[in-house]
């Protein structure tokens, strides 16, 4: 059905009106507009559904199916709400004191393939997005925290083949790395305040390509240095000698795009 001649038949449909032609129990049900509607939302890009959704919202606390938790010094990942400029939020809190390590990484693997995605694939995009906020980013370890995508569950910013964002001079970074060379952006951003990223992995007209958002706007494109492996879904934390901090994550989510989506 062409696309003028569908949309004639939604406008009649909803006008309770048949100006052009005998109304169709076929085409003009109710049922077969759903249908039509349903069809125009996956034209316009509106699928697919979420493929993980972490909202936190799990009164038994973290879900271990989902996540590994480590943090072999005094504090523990918890669930529960948060504090600070995230008090309204449900999220995932690890107190650090100084010199701390803390992890939370997912348990299941995503395609991470910008370079070799095209028509003859199903899958053809990964998206993540995450909130997040920290106390103290100046007491962050800034070889080591990353917060991203990384093939290894044990991988951390000091790793290569990685996609996500880090430090640099306690500056938020846009890192991509293949095989430890590096293509990195600066960004401004005050994490001390609750914040929104997002990774989106993509080929676009057959070039690899990582678009980095930060509050719902692109601060970084990046088609150099893309590594084209499963990876885990990774928040890794460290303080340094000068003292602790408290990261929260709130929401995650992480999703495919497949070849169904132009």
């Amino acid at each position: 059905m062409a696309f003028i001649d569908l949309l004639g038949r939604l406008l009649d449909r909803i006008m309770n009106q048949d100006n052009t032609h005998t109304f169709s129990r076929t085409t003009d049900s109710l049922e077969a507009i759903s249908n039509a509607i349903w069809w125009l939302i996956v034209s316009g890009g509106g699928r697919p559904d979420m493929d993980l959704y972490e909202g936190w919202q799990d009164e038994l606390g973290i879900d271990f199916t989902l996540w590994t938790v480590v943090h072999p010094a005094v504090g523990v990942w918890v669930r529960g709400a948060g504090a600070g400029v995230a008090a309204p939020f449900l999220v995932a809190t690890a107190p650090l004191l100084l010199n701390e390590t803390s992890q939370l990484v997912g348990n299941q693997r995503w395609q991470i393939a910008p370079d070799t995605w095209e028509t003859n694939t199903i899958i053809r995009r990964t998206v993540l997005e995450f909130e997040f906020t920290t106390t103290l980013v100046a007491n962050l370890d800034n070889g080591v925290c990353f917060w991203g995508f990384t093939p290894d569950q044990a991988d951390d910013r000091g790793d290569p083949n990685i996609i996500g964002f880090g430090l640099d001079t306690d500056v938020l970074q846009a890192v991509t790395d293949l095989a430890a060379a590096e293509t990195e952006t600066p960004i401004v951003a005050d994490l001390a305040t609750y914040n929104k990223f997002r990774i989106e992995i993509l080929a676009v007209a057959g070039v690899g390509t990582v678009l980095f958002y930060h509050n719902e706007i692109l601060v970084a494109t990046h088609i150099t240095n893309l590594p084209d492996l499963p990876m885990y879904p990774n928040f890794q934390f460290d303080t340094e000698g000068t003292g602790g901090a408290v990261p929260q994550i709130g929401v995650v989510r992480i999703w495919h795009h497949d070849a169904i989506i132009p």
